[in-house]
């Protein structure tokens, strides 16, 4: 998906609705950043796997990882 479908499907939202990123294994968390990043896409990866890995290389796709994590209060 692009910035710019992303932006039509998150305008036809209610704007207070809450954005949110699936966790590590289990529930979803807050999305508190947009990180940009260099991508690749993996030849013959694994149902399980992401079908991109960042790269440094010339061949690499600009893209945005919506990022979040859940900071326990003693990690904060």
């Amino acid at each position: 998906m692009t910035a710019k479908e992303l932006i039509i499907l998150l305008q036809e939202l209610p704007p207070e609705i809450k954005v949110v990123i699936r966790g590590y294994e289990e529930g979803y968390n807050d999305i508190q950043q947009l990180k940009p990043l260099k991508l690749r896409k993996m030849i013959d990866a694994k149902w399980y796997y992401g079908e991109y890995t960042k790269t440094d290389t010339a061949y690499s796709i600009d893209a945005v990882d919506l990022y979040g994590e859940n900071k326990k209060p003693e990690e904060i």
